[in-house]
C-alpha cells in the first residue's frame, strides 16, 4: 500500500523516536506484536533485513491520518459563539464549527488577509458571496485515494452514504484555521482539492496551498491525474 505523500509528510513532522517512547508503551506494543502471530524468529528476520526491505515494511504499515477539532468562529473572531463542545474526530476527519460566512468574508477577515491569495477573479461567481449554514461539520481533506487519476464521477464513489462533496467555503474555512492555529498548511503545494462548485465552462473549483497561503483556483475539462483530490463534508 502506497502512502499518499500528504500523510508521509504529516507522518515525518509528527512522528516521535521509538527511542523516546516510555517503557510501558514498547512492552505494550511488543505484546500486541506477539498476539498477531509475531514470533521472535520472524522479529529477528525483520531486524536482519536490508533497508530496502525495512522500507517496503515502513512504506506499507497502517498509519493513523492526521485529525484535528477546531471552532472556527472563535479562531477567525466572528460568526455566532456556541459553548457546545465539539465531537472527538476520527482518524482522517477534521471537526470545524463554522459561521454564516461566505467566502468572500473569509478573504476579508484579518486571517484571510493574512493566509489567502487576494484573488478576485471568482467574484463574478454566485459561489463567492454564497453563505455557509453555521453549524459543525465532519471534513476529510483529501479523501485518501481520491487521486489515483480519477475523474470528479469516479471520485464521488469514495464518498460514505451521508458525505457530500464539499463546498469551497467550508474547505477554505478549514485550510484557514489550520494555517492560523499551526503556521503550516495542511496541503502541500501539489495537492488540490477537488470542491462542490462547478463552473459554466465545465471548470470545478478546487482548494489548495500556494506557499503558506490558501490558494482558490480551478481544474478545467475535469482532467485526471495524482494531484486532483477530493474535499468530502458532512453534518456532525
Amino acid at each position: 500500500m502506497n502512502m499518499p505523500l500528504w500523510v508521509k509528510e504529516f507522518a515525518m513532522k509528527r512522528g516521535r523516536s521509538l527511542t523516546g517512547l516510555a517503557q510501558k508503551k514498547i512492552t505494550t506494543g511488543l505484546k500486541r506484536l506477539q498476539e498477531a502471530g509475531i514470533t521472535s524468529d520472524l522479529w529477528l528476520t525483520m531486524l536482519n533485513a536490508n533497508t530496502g526491505i525495512m522500507q517496503k515494511l515502513v512504506a506499507a504499515w497502517p498509519m493513523p491520518l492526521p485529525s484535528f477539532a477546531y471552532d472556527a468562529v472563535d479562531i477567525l473572531g466572528f460568526g455566532q459563539k456556541d459553548a457546545r463542545p465539539l465531537p472527538r474526530p476520527a482518524f482522517g476527519e477534521i471537526v470545524i464549527r463554522v459561521g454564516d460566512w461566505s467566502l468572500q468574508d473569509l478573504r476579508e477577515s484579518v486571517a484571510g488577509k493574512r493566509f489567502m491569495n487576494q484573488e478576485y477573479w471568482y467574484e463574478q461567481y454566485p459561489f463567492c458571496s454564497a453563505k455557509l449554514t453555521p453549524g459543525i461539520y465532519c471534513m476529510r481533506l483529501p479523501v485518501p485515494e481520491s487521486n489515483r487519476n480519477m475523474s470528479f464521477v469516479q471520485q464521488g464513489r469514495l464518498l460514505t452514504s451521508n458525505e457530500n462533496v464539499a463546498p469551497v467555503t467550508l474547505a477554505a474555512s478549514v485550510l484557514l484555521v489550520h494555517l492560523k492555529v499551526t503556521g503550516s498548511s495542511l496541503l502541500n503545494k501539489t495537492c488540490h482539492c477537488r470542491c462542490a462548485e462547478l463552473l459554466l465552462n465545465s471548470g470545478r473549483v478546487t482548494i489548495g496551498a500556494s506557499g503558506s497561503r490558501v490558494k482558490i483556483d480551478v481544474d478545467w475539462d475535469d482532467l485526471c491525474n495524482d494531484c486532483l483530490w477530493l474535499a468530502a463534508a458532512r453534518r456532525c
